[in-house]
């Protein structure tokens, strides 16, 4: 099913692998993975951005949020919750914020890894100059293979391949915080914040855990991953610090509300297609009611004017029926 996606990144790391051939004169396929991470990552950079800027309107907001959690607070009845959460959502509406943008990064980095996960499992198919022995050692380790399997098979050295996890842990729970930094942590008392909260250490463990099920070349592009947006992210902040926060609200306050213009004008013109095509529709049932109605007259007419034979049993039929409309 999804053959031509796996197709398109052994196509990628194909021209990655003709660069490295080309620098370096080998075949590997650690050096091509840390190379197609970074590419990932440099195309990921403006979602990046966007959510740590998101991360720090959302502090900049927790006064107003805490005072719509304070207006409801011990209110459980549905019509409270509702109220919450419409002023919530109205709140986030006013200043531009997505709830879940600090979500979309992942979402993207999720199936390039997979995708990844099945071109490095199928090498030989997707990229056969890759798929050699020789092509998958990386350091003392064989990306093609698992932390467990390779350790299994009692490589000197082979309990050291537990480091990628390890990093993989480690560098994730790094690379939440740095993203976070500058950002208000005493949340406890809001549910999104404890929500956030929870994430920071559920997803190391999650890291951790994909390094160690799956082959060492995913773990490398986690890795390389983490160090890749810590690194982005120091870069991110750094730039956001040197912007005043007040304007940074009021421009994205100017981009939500030219946003909901051009909602409602859009809805407007909807309507208005929506008002046109129910008067057409109208019009031409009113006109075939009047086409059918024409018909009627004309076939009572005809009927009605109609010469039978005198003395038929049709003359003396219409006879009657004349005699009883009389």
């Amino acid at each position: 099913m999804f053959n031509w996606l796996y197709t398109i990144f052994g196509f990628i790391l194909t021209y990655i692998d003709k660069g490295v051939y080309l620098v370096f004169g080998i075949h590997n396929t650690g050096i091509c993975i840390i190379l197609f991470t970074l590419v990932v990552y440099l195309l990921m950079y403006p979602l990046n951005a966007k959510q740590q800027k998101s991360t720090r309107l959302m502090n900049k907001i927790q006064p107003e949020m805490k005072e719509i959690q304070k207006k409801y607070k011990g209110k459980k009845d549905q019509a409270s919750q509702l109220k919450m959460n419409e002023e919530t959502q109205a709140l986030y509406a006013k200043y531009g914020i997505s709830p879940f943008g600090g979500c979309l990064p992942m979402l993207v980095t999720l199936p390039i890894m997979l995708c990844l996960y099945r071109v490095i499992y199928s090498m030989k198919e997707y990229v056969p100059v890759l798929g050699t022995a020789e092509a998958s050692r990386f350091m003392w380790m064989d990306v093609s293979k698992t932390p467990l399997a390779f350790y299994q098979e009692g490589h000197k050295f082979g309990i050291l391949v537990f480091l990628v996890p390890i990093l993989a842990m480690v560098l994730q729970f790094i690379n939440t915080k740095v993203i976070q930094s500058g950002t208000d942590n005493n949340q406890d008392d809001n549910p999104m914040g404890q929500s956030m909260k929870m994430m920071n250490y559920f997803m190391p463990v999650m890291s951790g855990f994909f390094c160690l099920s799956l082959n060492i070349g995913i773990g490398l592009y986690w890795i390389m991953g983490s160090l890749f947006r810590i690194f982005q992210a120091i870069f991110i902040n750094r730039k956001i610090d040197k912007i005043d926060m007040d304007t940074l609200v009021e421009q994205n306050k100017e981009k939500a509300a030219k946003k909901s213009e051009k909602l409602k004008e859009r809805n407007k013109q909807m309507e208005e297609y929506a008002r046109t095509r129910t008067s057409s529709i109208k019009s031409a049932s009113s006109y075939n009611n009047q086409d059918s109605s024409k018909g009627s007259d004309h076939s009572g007419r005809t009927t009605s004017n109609k010469k039978y034979k005198e003395g038929s049993i049709a003359s003396i039929a219409h006879m009657s029926t004349d005699k009883k409309k009389d």
